[in-house]
């Protein structure tokens, strides 16, 4: 119910859910809840502002509770495609650091 307030068209009910959906994100669920914020991903269109709050909360979920480098890497990856000009700087520098020190991935 909560990632489906993020289809509102208020903002203040998507940004209240986003936060909603960032507290509840633990290690158990974080391949489900990142999931499906990819896919709203995918969907948003004209919203930059929106679009820069859910990547951050993406890659803030991501550093926290990724249960792997390897899932990490891989779903980062996945973020950059999607909204490569939203991913914040200091978020794209936590994953060169990653990748240049794991060499087998």
């Amino acid at each position: 119910m909560i990632l489906e307030c993020l289809k509102e068209n208020d903002t203040s009910i998507k940004a209240l859910a986003l936060d909603l959906i960032y507290l509840v994100s633990n290690e158990s669920n974080v391949k489900n809840i990142i999931k499906e914020l990819l896919n709203h991903l995918l969907t948003l269109t004209e919203d930059d502002d929106f679009t820069q709050e859910l990547t951050n909360k993406i890659c803030a979920i991501l550093d926290k509770y990724a249960p792997n480098r390897r899932w990490y890497i891989d779903t980062f990856i996945k973020v950059l495609v999607l909204a490569g000009n939203h991913v914040g700087e200091e978020n794209t520098s936590t994953f060169i650091h990653l990748v240049a020190g794991t060499p087998p991935l």
